[in-house]
């Protein structure tokens, strides 16, 4: 069995430049965005509560970092 409580954060990512590490975001997010979609469809309120503040946590996280306050670092490309 895989141990889930594993930070992501631990994990050792090579240095790259914004767009790649993008578009790895986008290629995550997309599955994550259909499982939000089947979630609502069964009506489970209490995981989407979870995957909710999970979001929200990581957003809040990336304003607070100061690369986030630059212009060029604001541009999003479409999911």
């Amino acid at each position: 069995m895989t141990n889930r409580s594993r930070s992501a954060t631990t994990r050792s990512v090579p240095a790259q430049t914004p767009e790649p590490l993008l578009e790895l975001a986008q290629e995550h997010i997309r599955p994550l965005i259909g499982v939000i979609d089947r979630l609502n469809e069964a009506d489970a309120e209490d995981e989407l509560r979870v995957i909710s503040k999970q979001l929200t946590r990581c957003a809040s996280g990336c304003s607070r970092s100061p690369a986030a306050s630059s212009p060029a670092r604001r541009r999003v490309a479409p999911i």
